[in-house]
């Protein structure tokens, strides 16, 4: 039996990995967005809808949990961005945006981008340590209630979507 591979690609390359190299960890995030005393300190994650059906971005402001949420049609880091602006703009309230602290999704990469937008600092969570963000976390779980796993999100209207967030709010 012949198992040399003849000009074929090494098999661990991994195309468009974007490793994400933080410029602030969860670690650096001021002590009083930790003891959770002020408004504007959110935690953000996405809900993904499967494979080629859109997700959401959803962020959950620590002290006060005002959910704010976008869809968005998938994970390019384009749509993700525009996401997180709208996400924002359609906010309940007027809290302003100290801090976002996210996980190590490659969906972020464009963080340093998303900060100039919104004018804030993102911190990210250490990897696998889904618990830094129990907030967001929850609420993700009671979005998922009303929108369970498998969703086509490309099908749910923005409307449907910030009437299901100002029902959790």
């Amino acid at each position: 039996a012949h198992l040399r591979r003849h000009g074929k690609k090494p098999m661990n390359n991994r195309k468009n990995c974007s490793t994400i190299h933080p410029v602030h960890t969860i670690h650096d995030r001021p002590e009083i967005a930790e003891t959770k005393s002020r408004l504007g300190d959110f935690e953000g994650d996405t809900v993904y809808g499967g494979v080629g059906k859109g997700c959401i971005v959803t962020f959950v402001d620590r002290k006060s949990k005002l959910l704010v949420a976008a869809k968005s049609p998938n994970r390019e880091q384009e749509n993700i961005r525009n996401a997180f602006s709208r996400a924002f703009s359609l906010m309940e309230a007027d809290i302003p945006i100290e801090t976002i602290t996210l996980d190590n999704g490659s969906e972020f990469a464009d963080f340093l981008n998303i900060e100039k937008d919104l004018n804030t600092t993102i911190y990210f969570a250490d990897p696998h340590s889904p618990w830094q963000r129990g907030l967001n976390e929850n609420t993700n779980d009671i979005i998922r209630f009303f929108f369970p796993k498998g969703t086509n999100f490309l099908n749910v209207s923005e409307e449907e979507l910030q009437n299901v967030v100002h029902l959790i709010n």
